[in-house]
Order: structure tokens, then C-alpha cells, then sequence
């Protein structure tokens, strides 16, 4: 539930312009899920600990070489079983 609210509060930073000066003033994470709390929503400090991480995920992903190779295979094709003639 938790990281929902997160998504929900940076949608509504995102489309809301007194939120986003509100959320752009803050200096630390205390005072940002503080302000989500006043705005209603239910964030805590790890949802900042796993968007900070998935983050660092997918950006390490976009730059991998080991994205292309699995962009680039074709899963094997699947045969039906063939029992042996008798």
C-alpha cells in the first residue's frame, strides 16, 4: 500500500505546481514525507530506499550490455513431442 501512495504523491507533484514548489523546497527526506503526510499521503522512508534503488536498477539496465543480449535472443522454438516409430 505504501508504494502506491508513494506513486500517488509524485503524480500529484508532477501535476500539481504549488505541491511541486512545496516538494522543491524541501532539504532532506524527512521534510518531503513529511510534506506527503500533510497532503495525505502514507509515504515512509523506505519507499524512498526502494525508489532510489530501482532506479539505480533500471538505469543500470538501460546501459547494459546484458539488456541487449536478452533483446536480441529468440526463445527457442517448441516442438511437440515425437514418440519414436515402432
Amino acid at each position: 500500500m505504501s508504494r502506491e501512495a508513494f506513486r500517488d504523491f509524485l503524480r500529484a507533484v508532477e501535476h500539481n505546481q504549488g505541491l511541486r514548489r512545496d516538494a522543491a523546497q524541501c532539504r532532506d527526506d524527512y521534510q518531503l514525507l513529511a510534506l506527503a503526510r500533510r497532503h495525505g499521503f502514507n509515504v515512509v522512508q523506505r519507499d524512498l530506499w526502494d525508489d532510489a534503488c530501482e532506479s539505480a536498477i533500471t538505469s543500470w539496465f538501460e546501459t547494459s550490455r546484458i539488456q541487449r543480449s536478452f533483446l536480441q535472443s529468440t526463445p527457442p522454438q517448441s516442438t511437440p513431442f515425437q514418440s519414436p516409430k515402432t
